[in-house]
């Protein structure tokens, strides 16, 4: 797995129909500040990756649309169950 395609949400660009077909150069690359929410978090706080942060699943990812590609009943399950890692 080449790290530098993880996502900061946690999705596998390398997976990414669009990544393979060449229409897109993976998370890091490919956005810039602004673009994506869940992006300019995890950068900000220093974090590989979404999944990691002690907030997770935070209010934002479970309200706001395109913050994550993870099932939003998942994140729902997991925010009732106080388990965030």
């Amino acid at each position: 797995m080449d790290e530098k395609l993880l996502g900061k949400c946690g999705f596998y660009c390398g997976a990414c129909p669009t990544y393979l077909a060449g229409g897109c150069l993976g998370c890091l690359d490919e956005h810039r500040p602004g673009d994506c929410h869940t992006r300019d978090c995890v950068l900000s706080r220093g974090l590989d990756v979404c999944g990691k942060c002690d907030c997770f699943p935070c209010d934002t990812i479970l309200t706001q649309p395109r913050t994550t590609v993870l099932d939003k009943d998942w994140l729902r399950w997991k925010k009732r169950s106080g388990t965030n890692r």
